[in-house]
């Protein structure tokens, strides 16, 4: 099976899986997801921008092993 994708295919492809991996972890975890989403309200600016950093750069490092 191959699977001969352009990059706008490929981009759509990987947002389509973004979307159902969220989508299953709200369905099956509602409350859990409430929690943290207050959480994350309540975070000040700098705690975020701190976490999403991290969550670049480990995108990054995943992205560089996989390729």
């Amino acid at each position: 099976m191959s699977i001969d994708l352009n990059l706008i295919e490929l981009i759509f492809f990987f947002i389509s899986i973004l979307f159902i991996g969220e989508g299953v972890i709200y369905f099956l975890f509602p409350s859990y997801m409430k929690k943290m989403l207050h959480y994350i309200l309540n975070l000040n600016t700098d705690n975020m921008r701190i976490i999403g950093l991290c969550f670049t750069f480990l995108g990054t490092m995943i992205l560089y092993i996989i390729l």
